[in-house]
């Protein structure tokens, strides 16, 4: 077998501290309550109030919050009043957070020049879990309002929970006189539509072509929320081609859907050169933008540094959490954060690696809430939870 490391994501959850508190601890017992899968919270005492613990402690760490976005809804009910204030705690910080729209629904971003504003569509995301708060008593249509009104300037946060209004009143969530208030105060937006790309070029033609197409699953058996290493065996005769292939002193990283679990047998292992990383501005160690890069992947090394890769992986990775840059500027360690999120929760599992995986592919939200995808369904935020809890952290 080619001389190789197993993600180093995986490597730091392992090395981690396993006193109370620790992020390992809070993975375990998030991890242990989410695989039981009971059907409430209140079926298994004790994993129920060690997994809302964690949870909590998750959502009083800044470099955490966003677990927010994916804990499964369920277990929004019947849970613990010190969850719930860690949870809107968590929720009004958010509030403050633009996310690409696409990076929450099927991931069609369009080439910048085919872009008709020129940018990304943005979206407060934690606004399209206002149905379920406004149902379990988090927060109050009154509390609705008051946001609404102090940020009536802001198009972006008020299109956002504009977008659940249908939902609530399919549902019957609030009186008619409390939406009617609601919805009164964002009557001036337009409705949202879905924008087309000035164009569509040959890149786009081929990716919506193998969208589309069906596909065998490489690993059936995978389990989507780690650990990754798991499925090198299944792997491992694309690796020892590429490792032919290496000059002595050559170093590359190897991930993608296939080492993550959900996979075909006709896509491709993405394959990064160290050598050509350290000199790109944009992917280079410590740039924010390829934290994803160098944690969520297989090193692989010629002859000459197969010995030596351990160490040459401690150091690049050790300068996100070590470095001067990501101690005293912590909006540069929330970059680096996120993209592992979107890495591991969003591109592409949640555009089209868990409906591929689990045949769970009709959704029942409505499309003003990107609600034909994944995002809402509890089986793919279970999975996606157990991710974050792992391996979303520095």
């Amino acid at each position: 077998m080619v001389k190789l490391l197993k993600p180093a994501i995986e490597h730091r959850l392992e090395k981690a501290d396993s006193g109370i508190g620790t992020r390992k601890r809070a993975a375990e017992h998030i991890c242990c309550f989410l695989e039981a899968n009971p059907k409430v919270a209140r079926d298994m005492p004790l994993e129920r109030e060690r997994f809302y613990s964690a949870c909590e402690d998750l959502l009083q760490d800044r470099d955490s919050e966003r677990i927010l976005l994916y804990l499964p809804l369920r277990f929004l009910d019947d849970a613990p009043a010190t969850f719930k204030k860690a949870y809107c705690d968590a929720w009004y910080r958010l509030l403050n957070i633009r996310d690409v729209r696409e990076n929450f629904h099927t991931g069609d971003c369009f080439e910048l020049d085919a872009r008709p504003s020129g940018g990304l569509e943005r979206v407060v995301k934690c606004a399209h879990l206002t149905p379920w708060l406004l149902k379990f008593g988090y927060i109050t249509a009154w509390q609705v309002s008051s946001i609404l009104k102090e940020n009536s300037d802001d198009e972006v946060l008020l299109q956002s929970f504009k977008d659940t209004w249908d939902y609530i009143r399919k549902n019957k969530i609030l009186s008619g006189a409390d939406l009617y208030a609601l919805t009164s105060k964002t009557a001036h937006l337009p409705e949202r539509k879905k924008p087309e790309p000035l164009y569509v070029s040959k890149k786009r033609l081929e990716w919506l072509d193998e969208r589309n197409k069906p596909a065998e699953l490489l690993t059936p058996s995978a389990r989507l929320e780690g650990p990754f290493s798991d499925n090198i065996p299944t792997i491992e005769a694309q690796l020892e081609e590429i490792a032919t292939r290496l000059n002595p002193s050559e170093i590359v990283l190897v991930g993608g859907s296939q080492l993550k679990g959900y996979g075909t047998t006709n896509s491709d292992l993405d394959v990064w050169n160290l050598e050509q990383l350290e000199m790109s501005d944009a992917f280079k160690p410590g740039s924010p933008h390829a934290t994803h890069v160098y944690f969520n992947t297989i090193w692989l090394g010629g002859g000459s540094v197969a010995d030596e890769l351990e160490h040459i992986a401690d150091h690049i990775t050790d300068i996100y959490t070590d470095s001067v840059m990501y101690a005293t500027r912590p909006e540069i360690r929330r970059q680096a954060i996120e993209r592992l999120e979107s890495d591991l929760l969003q591109y592409r599992l949640l555009h089209k690696g868990f409906s591929r995986f689990t045949g769970i592919d009709e959704f029942c939200i409505p499309p003003e809430m990107d609600g034909d995808c994944p995002f809402y369904c509890d089986e793919y935020r279970k999975i996606a939870t157990m991710l974050y809890a792992k391996y979303v952290w520095l």
